[in-house]
């Protein structure tokens, strides 16, 4: 009976031995994995902006992609903003001199203050995409 409890304990020692070496090998082959996956992230990351730098050779000015949809569709989207922003400051334009018109006649110097700040912030508004092409933003 103490033989077969000895060998027993030989067999556990095996197979103890054995997932050991099999845990050992599990952690190599996890650390080359991760070696390798960040060898490749290195990679994706050094020379990615390379190219995209060889891209911008091609661009004409600072909203030019180099692909004419995409550029296109900023365009589209850059004068929907743009003309969106001239129209808001167009109401607040007409809603500023309404508000000045009643405040003046009310002779309220709080209210004709308030109007006059409404319209210079929609003549802003509506100004800002001519400054824009002015600069050449646009």
């Amino acid at each position: 009976m103490l033989k077969h409890n000895n060998s027993e304990m030989l067999s556990n020692d095996k197979n103890m031995k054995m997932c050991n070496d099999v845990r050992r090998k599990e952690r190599k082959l996890f650390k080359r994995v991760a070696l390798a996956l960040s060898l490749a992230y290195t990679y994706a990351l050094a020379y990615t902006p390379t190219i995209v730098m060889a891209a911008k050779e091609t661009k004409k000015d600072a909203s030019d992609t180099g692909v004419t949809e995409v550029t296109e569709g900023i365009g589209v989207i850059k004068d929907l903003v743009l003309g969106c922003v001239g129209g808001v400051g167009v109401i607040f334009l007409a809603w500023g001199l309404l508000d000045f018109g009643t405040a003046y006649a009310d002779r309220n110097t709080t209210e004709q203050s308030s109007a006059i700040k409404k319209v210079v912030g929609g003549l802003i508004m509506v100004a800002v995409p001519a400054i824009l092409k002015l600069l050449g933003a646009t």
